[in-house]
């Protein structure tokens, strides 16, 4: 699984550095920073692994990790919401994803949370990462009850200038 991340992570750093080098302008010209962070955290109840978030100037990707249950809580699970967010004054939302089953079977919670990337963080959030970076889980069960999830993350810089 880490080789996997890794390998993501690579990937990320080397099209973030061919394309960092492109066009004429004189923004192009100066060097843009470039920062990686790597994100997890978890609860009695749900474990969040293997997120990380690529800063390159101008271009930002979440890449939300694997999500992980660790109760029967979760077996009757019938439409569930991930979001990561950086917390402020405002939350602001870095990645946001919804499943529901319209059949009236269940789904299976854990797995791979989704990937976003474009313009993802709000100015100054970058510099909030460290300290108010939160997941959260909703769900809904077969009866109808709702229950929400909330880690907060851990965020480590993996690379980068930690000045910038």
């Amino acid at each position: 699984m880490m080789k996997k991340i890794a390998t993501i992570i690579l990937s990320l750093l080397v099209c973030t550095m061919l394309f960092t080098g492109c066009g004429n302008s004189s923004k192009s010209s100066q060097v843009q920073s470039l920062k990686v962070y790597s994100f997890s955290g978890n609860s009695e109840s749900i474990s969040v692994s293997n997120g990380v978030i690529v800063l390159s100037g101008k271009d930002e990707i979440c890449y939300g990790g694997n999500l992980k249950v660790m109760s029967d809580d979760f077996a009757d699970i019938t439409a569930y919401s991930t979001t990561i967010y950086v917390d402020g004054e405002e939350d602001s939302i870095l990645l946001s994803h919804a499943v529901a089953d319209q059949t009236g079977g269940t789904i299976d919670v854990s797995g791979n949370i989704e990937k976003i990337s474009g313009d993802v963080l709000r100015d100054g959030d970058a510099d909030k990462l460290a300290d108010n970076l939160w997941f959260e889980l909703k769900t809904t069960n077969l009866s109808g009850e709702e229950n929400t999830y909330q880690v907060q993350l851990e965020t480590t810089l993996i690379a980068g200038d930690s000045s910038n």
